[in-house]
């Protein structure tokens, strides 16, 4: 498999049709059809789905060509950096944030970053933990801010720790259960809204679920995204979840309330990257800037 072939998929992709890619490649209707169809041939499996009207990615084919698309972008990445006299790797640096939650909770150590170190490009993504190791697996990623137990468990994974994760429950103003101690039966009497049932909050998540007479998933709905999990508990009887670090700002005082309840003992946090291979700068760059400015951690911004 050559990278012509890749790009006349992605274009394909891009264009949801054979006739549009090949005009926008310069190139026959057939040459298109050709690469398609010997792709496909190639991963055994139908990338599109052909109608009237065009194509569309199939769910095989939607994973195959957001990879393929980022491997042509690394690559034109690496040709664009080597004809400048810089090495692609100390210019675009991929961070794994797992859970999604703590995505936002970045900003002082990239801030930091990207303030002493402007040549490096930052490409963050907040996943759920088994996702975000696929990606580390699959070269998508450079480091894994993530739970430090399961990240030292990966095979040819080095480590350095951070502080470690403390969550809490978290309501809206004025709800049933604020401002006093609460047990497990109160909090399973009402909505719970969690970033995922793996990764950082699994065992709290867990233990809460299993005191639960009945089937304890009908309450239970899964968001990773934390400002539509947050709009949804101001505007509800739901309880989330809160890293303990964000949950002592101002600003989320001013809209939410933490509920008095033991949710975990302190979880063990760290910063995973590849023990193989020459570490870079901007690897080692970032590395310093979270440990300065951890996620689980509160202060200013540098």
């Amino acid at each position: 498999m050559n990278l012509t072939k890749l790009r006349y998929v992605v274009a394909v992709d891009r264009h949801s049709a054979i006739t549009a890619a090949a005009r926008a490649l310069n190139v026959t209707q057939s040459a298109v059809t050709k690469a398609v169809a010997d792709v496909e041939q190639e991963v055994g499996a139908a990338l599109f789905d052909r109608h009237a009207r065009g194509v569309a990615a199939t769910a095989a084919g939607r994973a195959f060509i957001d990879r393929a698309a980022r491997i042509l972008a690394d690559m034109d990445q690496l040709v664009a950096d080597v004809g400048a006299g810089r090495e692609s790797r100390e210019q675009v640096l991929r961070i794994g944030v797992s859970s999604s939650s703590l995505e936002g909770l970045m900003s002082r150590a990239i801030w930091a970053l990207v303030g002493a170190h402007p040549e490096v490009r930052v490409q963050m993504r907040g996943a759920p933990f088994e996702a975000a190791v696929q990606l580390f697996r699959q070269g998508d990623l450079d480091a894994i801010v993530g739970p430090a137990r399961p990240l030292m468990a990966e095979a040819g994974v080095r480590c350095d720790p951070l502080p470690p994760l403390v969550a809490q429950f978290y309501v809206r103003r004025g709800h049933p259960l604020a401002g006093r101690l609460v047990t497990a039966e109160e909090v399973a009497a009402f909505p719970l809204i969690v970033p995922e049932l793996r990764g950082p909050y699994a065992d709290p998540i867990q233990h809460l679920m299993q005191q639960i007479d009945g089937d304890p998933a009908r309450r239970l709905h899964i968001m990773e995204d934390f400002t539509m999990a947050a709009g949804l508990i101001e505007r509800s009887e739901a309880i989330g979840v809160v890293v303990d670090s964000y949950a002592r700002s101002r600003q989320f005082r001013s809209r939410f309330d933490v509920l008095d309840y033991g949710l975990q003992e302190p979880l063990p946090m760290a910063v995973a990257y590849r023990s193989s291979g020459r570490q870079d700068r901007a690897l080692g760059w970032f590395r310093k800037a979270v440990q300065d400015y951890p996620p689980t951690s509160d202060g200013p911004l540098p």
